[in-house]
């Protein structure tokens, strides 16, 4: 954690109490890749507020909802059929994904990477792959969540390594892998997922 409080932000730019200017490299964990208080979000937002706050989608759906997933759909690189489905937290979303992909294949193992982090519920805490600061005191967590290496130059780690770990999962027979969690982004720890 940091050791100033933010008054204003803009852009890539965040303005402390005390009047100091720094760049905001953490983006609200990855979340802001527009910036913050992007003329377009903010114009979108405020026209959102305009209709109404929040109906919970399942309880009340809405034409924004529908019209942006199928968008979505229309994007994603399937053959088929697609669905999409919009949550609060990135922990609910991996969370629904753990639960979608068990549903389809009907096989409840998991493989993710060590160092990895996927949030603080207690299934994305059994997925992530660094115990300090996240999992301490917090055990025991959801079992069939295996652990393989990710390949990381910086820390000595192959390619070849982390299909080795992948293979020994396997041979082991620990797992009859429904999915696997994997964030292309540097997690709130630091680390390049």
């Amino acid at each position: 954690m940091c050791n100033y409080f933010v008054e204003k932000a803009e852009n890539a730019t965040l303005w402390d109490i005390e009047g100091n200017e720094v760049i905001d490299f953490a983006a609200g964990i990855a979340v802001l890749n527009t910036g913050h208080r992007h003329p377009k979000v903010v114009a979108a937002v405020a026209d959102q507020l305009q209709a109404f706050t929040h109906t919970a989608y399942q309880i009340v759906p809405y034409e924004s909802y529908v019209s942006l997933a199928e968008r979505i759909n229309d994007l994603a690189p399937i053959d088929g059929p697609a669905k999409t489905a919009f949550f609060t937290t990135g922990a609910e979303a991996v969370e629904n994904a753990v639960k979608i992909a068990r549903a389809y294949t009907g096989r409840p193992g998991l493989i993710t990477f060590g160092g990895g982090f996927h949030g603080r519920t207690f299934m994305t805490m059994a997925l992530t792959g660094k115990v300090a600061p996240y999992k301490i005191g917090f055990g025991p967590f959801p079992g069939s969540v295996y652990h393989g290496v990710y390949p990381n130059a910086a820390h000595g780690v192959t390619t070849a390594d982390a299909l080795k770990s992948l293979e020994r999962i396997f041979k082991a027979g620990y797992c009859a892998g429904s999915g696997r969690g994997h964030h292309p982004r540097a997690d709130p720890g630091g680390r390049r997922l």
